[in-house]
């Protein structure tokens, strides 16, 4: 009984260790940073409408940089700029847009605009509240020219820390001033709008 039971000692501590191992080499996994530029290094960037720049992610490691830019999930901040694998599309005019590359929850971003066009038009943005604590939600309504596009508006929030949207409710995470995108693209024309708010 005794050489069982001391087997079965080491046979749960040797699956600890390699448990363990698994677990050490996932987190090795784990970028330590991510940098979002242009293929001439700047984190900057502008495009035309209708043409595209290509932008890289290039993730550092314990053990050295590597490049993402073709494994990385790609997210634009507006609906006037679509980005895949990188590649940056100028769909309408825009002053400021942030795309971004995650990797196992580790961003990088680069900013830029969009060019050429019309200019763009201006989205109504409109809330369900004035009052925002932290802790609570509220949703967010754009019109264009008398008609609501809230459905197929781009949401997004200048610091996540504080505002984060799930279509167009927002969640209130912390206290500070956040300023608030939407953007909305139809066919080679795109609108835009910014509210500045508060969080108590």
């Amino acid at each position: 009984m005794r050489s069982s039971g001391r087997k079965g000692w080491i046979i749960g501590v040797a699956a600890l260790l390699i448990l363990g191992a698994g677990c050490t080499g996932f987190f090795v996994n784990q970028p330590n940073s991510i940098a979002v530029t242009t293929l001439a290094g700047a984190s900057t960037f502008t495009v035309a409408q209708g043409s595209t720049v290509q932008l890289q992610a290039i993730a550092s490691f314990n053990s050295g940089s590597k490049d993402v830019t073709k494994s990385a999930n790609w997210q634009s901040s507006s609906a006037c700029a679509s980005v895949s694998a990188g590649t940056v599309k100028g769909i309408g005019t825009i002053s400021s847009v942030t795309i971004t590359a995650s990797v196992g929850g580790v961003n990088g971003s680069a900013t830029g605009s969009v060019t050429g066009g019309s200019g763009s038009q201006t989205l109504s943005i409109s809330s369900n509240s004035n009052s925002f604590v932290t802790g609570s939600s509220a949703q967010f309504f754009a019109s264009l020219n008398g008609n609501d596009v809230t459905s197929s508006t781009t949401w997004s929030s200048s610091d996540t820390s504080i505002v984060t949207f799930s279509s167009n409710t927002a969640s209130f995470l912390s206290p500070g001033s956040v300023r608030i995108t939407a953007s909305y693209a139809a066919g080679n024309s795109c609108a835009s709008g910014t509210q500045s708010i508060t969080v108590q």
